[in-house]
Parts: C-alpha cells; structure tokens; sequence
C-alpha cells in the first residue's frame, strides 16, 4: 500500500511539474494581436514529458531542464505553426491571406523567442545543439513535401526524423543514448496513430498522400481497395513501434508508463510485456 501511494505521489507531481510549464511556455506564445486572429498554439505534453523524464535520467537538475524544456518547446511549436501553412498551401485550401501571413509571423515570433531565451542564459551550445535539429528537420521535411522519396521504409524514417529530432538531439548531448531511439519511437507512434485517424475520417492526410505516390505511382484517384492496402502498410507499422517501446530495456516514470500503455493498446499491453518477462 505504501508503495501504491508513493507511486500515486511520484505521478502527481509529474503533473504538476507539466502542467507549470505548459503555464511558463503559454506566457511566452501569449500575445494579444495574434490571438485576436489566430487560434493559440497547442502545447504538446508529451514532449513536455519525455523530455522532462530523460533528463531526469540524465541527472539535470530541475531548474536547468526547464531552461531547456521551454525554449525546445518554442522550437517544436514554431515549426508546427510554419507547418499549418505549408499544409494549407498544399491542401488548395481557400485561407485568407492575412491569415496565413500572420501564421507565418506567429511562427518566427516562436523561433526568435527560443533564441533569446537561450542567448540571456548564454547557453550557446544549445542554441547551435536545437539550429542543427531545425536543419535536419526542415531537410526531411523539404523531402516529405516534394515527395522526393521513393521508399516506404525512407518515408517513415523521415517522419520520425521530423518527429523527435530535437529530443533525440538532445538526449544525444546529455549522453542518454537509450533515450534516443525511445524519443523517436514513442514521437513516430503517436505521429503515425495521428495520420491513420485522419486519414480514416477525412480520407486523406500528407503521411497518405506520400505512400500512395510511393505505392501507387500511376493511380491519380486512389480506390478502396488501395487504401486499405495503405491502411494495412501504416498499421505494420504502428504494430513494428509498439512492439520496439515494449522491448525497450528502459526505466519509465510513473505517468510515462501510463502513456506508453495508452499508446500501444492499453494496461493488458504492459502487463502482457511483465508476466512474459517474468
């Protein structure tokens, strides 16, 4: 029992700790015109949470891992903001111009704040740790969009690329190898889980597009029968990342361990994964 309530209290305060720095990163993204015209940008606690827990590991104290939390964080919205243009561009959607303008500014607005921030902490070698994972992702990220790929295997590895290339830098620097292959898993799954949804309601998603230009090079319209085939290709997959988080001889915090059972299927995952461990 005491074991259950230290337990209780170990994910509570992981909470806790997320949830006072989605309040530290939401002062940073707030300003007044912009939310007059574009919707607030959402903050993923995920990252939040991975990068909090292999940082943990990597024995950096608190004060210090917020002081590369926020500003990774700033980098990650900035280019998933820069992103909704580029999708929308992509997609023909009629936008109003304004807006996506102003989009385009919010997302330098974001990048510039990471920036400064590490600049007033001198803290050089991260700015040039995070512009090294911004090249390396908007090089994957030109790939995807251009469909430059000719590989299912090449697509998903880019995807993962742009997905946890600044944690994984990270972990890299902080000498947390384990973490790295953890991060890029965990990101791609969740990532994948993601497209797979939207491609189910909407019929379509940019992962989709690119494996049916892969897949079906010659086909204009995509049938049915097509898109289940790209279905049961995403699927493999999903089924390949959940499999690799669950092998992973790696300690997990409480609210991790949550996560990745919600993520590959529920508690009957984790504690499938125990008694076969034995």
């Amino acid at each position: 029992m005491q074991i259950f309530g230290a337990r209780v209290i170990i994910l509570k305060n992981i909470m806790i700790k997320i949830a006072l720095l989605k309040e530290q990163i939401e002062r940073f993204l707030h300003h007044s015109y912009l939310l007059q015209h574009i919707p607030s940008r959402p903050i993923d606690e995920d990252r939040i949470l991975l990068s909090l827990s292999m940082l943990e590991d990597a024995q950096i104290s608190p004060e210090k891992a917020d002081h590369y939390i926020i500003p990774m964080m700033l980098v990650q919205i900035a280019l998933d903001t820069h992103d909704e243009v580029t999708n929308s561009v992509s997609n023909h959607e009629d936008d109003d111009l304004k807006t996506r303008q102003l989009v385009v500014l919010a997302g330098d607005l974001y990048s510039g704040l990471y920036y400064d921030y590490l600049a007033k902490l001198n803290e050089i070698s991260m700015i040039r740790l995070f512009a090294e994972a911004i090249k390396e992702i908007n090089e994957h990220k030109i790939r995807l969009y251009q469909k430059d790929i000719e590989r299912i295997e090449t697509l998903f590895d880019s995807v993962g690329t742009i997905e946890s290339a600044l944690i994984c830098k990270m972990a890299e620097h902080f000498s947390a190898p384990l973490w790295v292959n953890f991060s890029y898993d965990y990101l791609l799954l969740k990532r994948l889980n993601k497209e797979r949804e939207t491609f189910i309601h909407s019929g379509s998603s940019v992962l989709f597009e690119q494996m049916a230009n892969i897949v079906f090079p010659k086909t204009k319209t995509v049938t049915k029968e097509q898109k289940h085939y790209l279905l049961h290709i995403c699927n493999r997959y999903i089924d390949h990342c959940k499999e690799k988080l669950l092998k992973m001889k790696l300690e997990v915090n409480e609210a991790l361990q949550i996560r990745i059972s919600e993520l590959t299927g529920g508690f009957s995952a984790i504690a499938k994964k125990t008694v076969e461990e034995g």
